[in-house]
């Protein structure tokens, strides 16, 4: 049986909770390696057994993604080289049409003040992110790969995974630590909340950046 941490990261929920926190460079950096390695000391669970990243990448075929997915493939293939395994989900993209005649809308929306174009959301969805991540952490559970179980998202949807993982634990009769981590900020408009049966790991501005400007591997 494994003593140290499983690390699974929501790969795009994190990034985008992250952005909207502390900005878009330093989301970029994506330091994940270096996050596991922090969450884990924060957990008490001693060694990081795997770290998993679970994302969609952009469709290099659809217009306008090509520079978005080389991007992307950079970051994930040089944190492969620390240790952080990417496992791969899919985006599924839809035309923004009206609801009448289904004309396709364009979308971007321009602001009546100021003028600045905006995007509209939903043009893409991932699929298959939740299931592949729950999966990973069952998985785990019933191998004993792990004694303490960290999830990087605020998803609530994790819930019911989570208690499954704790009917297996309770079932082997050992002991467990079930943790999720997110990004915390001073903005009243976002929302900071833990998965449901979990204990949190909050990340604020100061320890993201000074993980972020650490060597890979550090």
């Amino acid at each position: 049986m494994a003593l140290g941490s499983l690390v699974l990261v929501d790969g795009w929920n994190h990034f985008l909770a992250v952005q909207r926190c502390f900005g878009y460079a330093t989301a970029s950096s994506f330091p994940l390696d270096r996050l596991a390695r922090h969450l884990s000391a924060e957990a008490g669970a001693g060694d990081v057994d795997d770290v998993v990243v679970v994302m969609a990448l952009p469709n290099r075929n659809h217009p306008g993604e090509l520079p978005e997915f080389h991007a992307w493939r950079r970051r994930l293939n040089k944190l492969r080289n620390f240790g952080v395994r990417h496992e791969k989900a899919r985006f599924s993209y839809h035309e923004l049409a009206c609801a009448g005649c289904r004309t396709t809308l364009d979308r971007q929306v321009a602001c009546p003040s100021c003028g600045r174009s905006n995007p509209v959301a939903g043009r893409r969805k991932e699929k298959g992110a939740d299931i592949r991540l729950a999966t990973l952490a069952l998985d785990g559970a019933w191998r004993q790969d792990y004694t303490a179980l960290i999830v990087l998202s605020q998803d609530s949807d994790f819930g019911p995974m989570i208690r499954q993982v704790k009917e297996i634990h309770q079932r082997q009769g050992r002991r467990y630590a079930l943790y999720s981590s997110f990004p915390v900020c001073t903005r009243p408009e976002h929302e900071h909340r833990k998965i449901p049966g979990t204990r949190d790991l909050p990340l604020d501005a100061d320890v993201y950046k000074a993980l972020a400007e650490k060597p890979f591997g550090a």
